[in-house]
């Protein structure tokens, strides 16, 4: 019976074969063949935003970076619209924010493989303080006047009332940019881009004469022009980049002069051209630099990179007085700095299992300004003992090994070694040289748990002895170790844990502690400590809700020695800073494909402590606190394909206490005038809803 059933389909598949092999030799029909995984865009596409906004309450610090600054309503504008043409032709256009005072709009389009060209335009706000008070008239110009009659010996004797000005503090930065690259050869690209850029504004300065001193709101009229320009070389193996950068800077204005406050008839008579003072500004300057980049291939397993930079920075203003009752030196600086900037880096993989890593580099600032001696005059009042400009200049090497290795599947490991040499003039120490060694364990204890563990500990130390820099007056105490400079031992150590005990949730504990010892230091900077302690977890509740959580505590504590008599250490000071962090998230799909809501919870507590032992009974300072809770909801309900409705809500409340500026008005200190600054406190709720447009 089984021998017959083989035999039948045998001669049945021997029927079927011309059929078969006639129609495999027929040529196939492609003409309804998809690519389901390779979609080629072409046409518009893009979406737009419109919609209006309201911001609760005026407030700068809340507002400081996001234009978010002012009471009342905004507009929401935003979009992006994208172009693909058959023949590789494209353009982009992105705008964001175009309501507030953080807009930005950019572009880009060319032809794949040929061309680009490109534009960039964008602001960014910096709010400092709102409403400060002053009596200068003239506030954000670059000279400052007084009511006739206002001079008086102490700020309690001043005719404030009726003579304060409000002044916000702040700026507002512009820049545009356009730019091109092209494809000239085979292999090549060129490209350079242009930027122009303004800041308009004032921000917080102060001066003084002699031991009285004044708060100011000074000018901000800056120009930055810059310039990239490179060319590029790529083949498979080996890579090459040639490139200039410019920038030219111009602030409108060259001084900051002021009328003196405390000018009494008597004040004057003693120091007769101290009616009014001068502060030089930012001056003008510019910096060049030209590079090269290259790289190769040896190997799949084997690759060397490297660069190195030049550039030229110069600043030729000419001298201001040196008061303004006295004459100043004539001529300008002549300040020019070369800066010479390298490096180079090996990688290779020497097995599966073992990668090893070698990374130099070299950065060499020389300060090749002319000293002269120049006369001193203090606090625009009298001249002292001229001194001689002290032109800093360094040099630093740096070197890093490392190497990697894979014990398994389930463990990984690396060690390396840091070397860094510091070579300085002007300074307490002529080199210092630090080395560091580290290493790094990862497992995979289970499909569920990782860990990893780091150990780093690093030796600095500074070659001779400190000796007190020349020629600064009053010199410093010998015993006095600058925190950068000095010989500093320090330990770290990182342990992190990731779990995750459901298929649906994920846990994970990390914590980072680091120590400082100045062990040779008298005075300065003893001892520093840094704790980190954090968790994160993320749980996906169903297919419709996502909840996320973290967690962070960190603490920073520190001492110091000082010496109110320049000699032996006579009192001391401990800091501590404690900062809280907590957030909660979650994501829900209310109606699914049609409604999704969400919040975001964050708040975060610090709390600054500073002890300061004199041996004597002084009361202690107060400590300094912040407080910063942030909570936003957002919603985005589909009313069709294209178009979706969205919704936000955002409510921030920041709290702080600072000993420093709480209480203290223009009259609280007698040779202080103050702009009455306080510590930050708001709360500010905005409201967005906008209509996204999808085609």
């Amino acid at each position: 019976m089984k021998t017959t059933n083989q035999l039948l389909l045998l001669g049945t598949l021997s029927l079927l074969s011309p059929a078969v092999v006639a129609q495999s030799q027929a040529p196939a029909d492609t003409s309804q063949w998809k690519c389901e995984s390779c979609k080629f865009e072409q046409g518009v596409s893009g979406t737009v935003d419109v919609g209006a906004g309201s911001v609760s309450d005026k407030s700068a610090e809340f507002g400081q970076y996001n234009g978010l600054d002012k009471k009342g309503g905004f507009f929401i504008g935003d979009g992006s619209v994208r172009s693909r043409g058959a023949d590789g032709s494209y353009w982009n256009m992105n705008a964001s924010n175009l309501g507030l005072d953080t807009r930005s709009v950019d572009a880009e389009g060319g032809k794949q493989g040929s061309y680009k060209f490109l534009f960039q335009y964008d602001e960014t706000p910096h709010r400092i303080a709102n409403g400060v008070q002053t009596p200068f008239i003239g506030a954000g110009g670059a000279s400052l006047s007084l009511p006739a009659g206002f001079a008086a010996a102490t700020t309690g004797a001043m005719p404030l009332a009726g003579q304060m000005n409000s002044v916000d503090l702040g700026s507002l930065r512009k820049q545009v940019g356009v730019g091109a690259s092209w494809i000239p050869a085979s292999n090549w690209e060129t490209a350079f881009k242009v930027r122009h850029e303004t800041r308009e504004g004032n921000k917080l300065t102060s001066a003084s004469f002699f031991v009285n001193s004044t708060q100011l709101v000074e000018p901000t009229d800056y120009v930055t022009d810059q310039v990239d320009a490179s060319a590029s070389y790529a083949t498979k193996k080996f890579q090459l980049k040639f490139a200039y950068y410019g920038s030219k800077f111009q602030n409108h204005n060259d001084s900051l002069t002021w009328a003196n406050p405390y000018g009494t008839a008597a004040f004057l008579g003693t120091f007769p051209g101290a009616a009014n003072g001068q502060l030089a500004l930012p001056p003008d300057n510019q910096f060049h630099q030209v590079s090269a980049t290259a790289g190769y291939q040896f190997s799949d397993k084997t690759r060397l990179s490297g660069d190195i930079a030049y550039g030229r920075m110069t600043q030729n203003d000419n001298f201001l007085p040196y008061g303004t009752a006295f004459a100043g030196p004539g001529g300008s600086l002549n300040g020019r700095a070369k800066t010479l900037d390298a490096a180079l880096k090996l990688s290779s993989a020497v097995t599966d299992r073992l990668r090893l890593n070698a990374a130099y580099t070299h950065n060499d600032r020389d300060n090749q300004t002319p000293q002269s001696l120049y006369a001193v005059v203090s606090t625009d009042m009298f001249a002292g003992t001229p001194s001689t400009n002290l032109p800093y200049s360094f040099k630093q090497d740096k070197l890093k090994l490392s190497a990697e290795y894979a014990a398994s599947a389930r463990l990984r490991g690396s060690v390396g070694a840091d070397f860094d040499s510091n070579k300085r003039t002007y300074a307490e120490v002529d080199t210092t040289r630090e080395n560091t060694i580290w290493g790094k364990l990862a497992s995979s204890i289970t499909d569920k748990v990782d860990l990893t563990f780091k150990l780093a500990h690093g030796e600095r130390r500074n070659t001779g002895t400190f000796q007190p820099i020349a020629g600064i007056t009053p010199p410093e105490n010998p015993l006095l170790r600058r925190f950068n400079l000095a010989n500093r031992d320090r330990d770290t150590v990182g342990l992190r844990a990731d779990f995750m005990p459901l298929e649906r949730l994920s846990l994970g504990l990390g914590l980072d502690s680091s120590e400082d010892k100045y062990t040779d230091s008298t005075l300065g900077l003893t001892n520093a400590k840094d704790f980190n302690l954090n968790g994160d977890a993320t749980l996906a509740v169903s297919e419709r809700t996502n909840l996320r959580f973290y967690a962070n505590r960190q603490v920073i504590k520190s001492n110091q020695a000082g010496s109110q008599t320049f000699s032996t250490p006579d009192w001391f000071a401990d800091n501590k800073d404690t900062v809280d962090t907590f957030g909660l998230g979650v994501k829900h799909a209310a109606i699914k494909d049609k409604l999704d809501i969400g919040a975001d919870y964050s708040t975060s507590r610090s709390r600054s402590q500073i002890n300061v032992n004199t041996g004597l009974t002084n009361p202690g300072f107060p400590d300094i606190t912040a407080t910063l809770d942030t909570l936003k909801l957002y919603a985005t309900y589909r009313l069709k394909q294209s178009m979706s409705l969205q919704a936000g809500y955002w409510i921030e409340h920041y709290s702080t206490t600072d000993w420093m500026l709480d209480g203290v008005t223009s009259t609280t200190i007698p040779n202080v005038l103050t702009m009455g600054l306080q510590s930050p406190q708001y709360r500010v709720d905005v409201l967005r809803l906008a209509l996204r447009y999808k085609f």
